[in-house]
């Protein structure tokens, strides 16, 4: 059975925890629209955003949890200022520290983001959105958020790409923010959120469950999933899996009573693939995924379906791949093929430039390439990140004391910058007893004003410092 496009009227009510006045009311009817084929029903809100409200086998129940504007599946976004306020609008006290955080559904206050244009074609359903900020009251961001959901022809799956096009006033080049690509939540029954986390990804090893269980501020779980995947599944086993291109560090976790609950309960399962990203005020920022119902075999397949044998390498010809700083500031967007030209706040201290999470064996990348031009002759040093020293810690406290051990001189490698224009400079990692096992990341300190074009690990093959482009 071919595609085939209904546009369905509901009423859906959602009572809020954290958020302001009263809900939409239950005889509200708002439209939804769906895109469906033998294998998988997918429904947008067109009354929110065009958020994702229904996921679905035909004839199955919806696994997607709608019981305020801050959860469905749906693009969330954060950059500073860290606690913005616009003149003349009102924000939740309960979000009063909160940032610029444009979401696709809605506010806090129960308002719904405008659905500028949808469509569906061919089992592909686009929606155009101006967000709301979450934390107040009718304030659209000043931005745009597109989606694009492309079903499967073959199996219950669908591709899910954003994008997201800012036109702010405010052009301060706020430092990397975590971002949430995308945000996901589910209903009470898919309680169990599993993945894997070891350090020899594709291998057939035990996947595990992570719980949420600790009594600490930060409600949910920070995890790496090397496998580039995370699950919410039912105690039947089957459920809603999210499959990224690389290894990425997740948030995630259950609010509520496991096991039970519909779309309009309070109850619900959370995932999130997050990436730290730099959002300029006129960036054009885009990611994908891809969605699959079933159990772990399906979601595991589809995972290693999409991975990439090879170590990770970076281009900085559009975008900057993920990569921040700490102590710097570049040139902005676009980046037209320019590169990130860098110069530090403070020039009597290098720039760190922090690249994504992701994952590798420190065998299969011996070396790492990075192309630079520099007007003077300097020094760089690069930095990388093991694995958590416990797969099995649910507890924010134990993640951030692991994220303060990151950067460690035992855990380094220096490098000579020549003067010149995009020039090839070599660290020899595997020349450190400490580079050994998963390499979960990379920084590198670089002088200020530098240009970095690419960064590249690579196999072994015979050493070599300097090389012209």
């Amino acid at each position: 059975m071919g595609a085939k496009i209904l546009l369905v009227v509901c009423g859906l009510m959602s009572v809020a925890i954290a958020s302001e006045g009263q809900p939409p009311s239950g005889d509200s009817r708002s439209a939804v629209v769906f895109v469906e084929n033998e294998f998988i029903r997918v429904g947008i809100h067109l009354d929110w955003g065009g958020a994702i409200t229904h996921v679905s086998q035909p004839g199955g129940p919806n696994l997607i949890n709608s019981h305020d504007l801050g959860r469905q599946i749906q693009q969330s976004y954060y950059s500073g200022p860290g606690n913005y306020q616009r003149e003349g609008k009102r924000k939740s006290p309960h979000w009063a520290g909160f940032p610029w955080n444009p979401i696709q559904t809605g506010d806090a206050f129960h308002n719904g983001s405008k659905v500028l244009e949808h469509r569906v074609r061919d089992g592909e359903l686009y929606v155009k959105t101006v967000p709301m900020l979450w934390p107040m009251e009718n304030d659209p961001g000043e931005c745009v958020m597109e989606t694009w959901i492309t079903l499967s022809t073959d199996a219950p799956k669908f591709a899910y790409r954003a994008r997201l096009t800012n036109a702010r006033e405010d052009k301060t080049q706020y430092p990397g923010t975590s971002q949430e690509v995308p945000a996901v939540y589910v209903n009470g029954p898919w309680h169990r959120l599993i993945t894997y986390q070891g350090d020899k990804p594709f291998t057939g090893e035990e996947t595990s469950e992570v719980r949420n269980d600790h009594r600490e501020p930060w409600p949910w779980v920070n995890f790496l999933a090397t496998e580039h995947w995370a699950a919410l599944l039912n105690d039947a086993g089957t459920g809603i899996g999210v499959c990224v291109p690389t290894a990425m560090e997740f948030h995630g976790g259950f609010h509520g009573q496991r096991g039970s609950g519909d779309e309009k309960s309070a109850n619900t399962g959370y995932m999130s693939p997050i990436a730290t990203e730099i959002l300029d005020h006129n960036i054009v920022y885009e990611y994908a995924c891809t969605f699959v119902l079933g159990g772990i075999e399906q979601i595991r397949a589809e995972a290693r379906r999409l991975a990439s044998p090879e170590p990770p390498a970076w281009s900085f010809d559009r975008a900057r791949q993920g990569w921040h700083y700490q102590n710097g500031r570049d040139a902005g967007h676009p980046i037209a093929g320019r590169g990130l030209t860098i110069q530090a706040v403070d020039t009597t201290r290098p720039v760190r430039m922090i690249g994504p999470m992701a994952f590798w064996r420190a065998e299969a990348a011996p070396r790492l390439t990075v192309r630079i031009s520099a007007s003077n002759a300097g020094s760089m040093t690069v930095f990388w990140r093991g694995t958590p020293p416990d797969k099995a810690s649910t507890k924010p406290s134990e993640w951030a004391a692991w994220r303060n051990t990151w950067w460690q001189k035992e855990r380094s490698a220096s490098a000579t910058i020549p003067a010149g224009d995009k020039n090839w400079v070599t660290v020899d990692l595997a020349g450190s007893p400490a580079y050994v096992g998963g390499i979960t990341g990379l920084a590198l300190d670089v002088p200020d004003d530098v240009t970095i074009h690419d960064i590249r690990l690579v196999g072994p093959h015979p050493r070599s410092s300097i090389s012209k482009d």
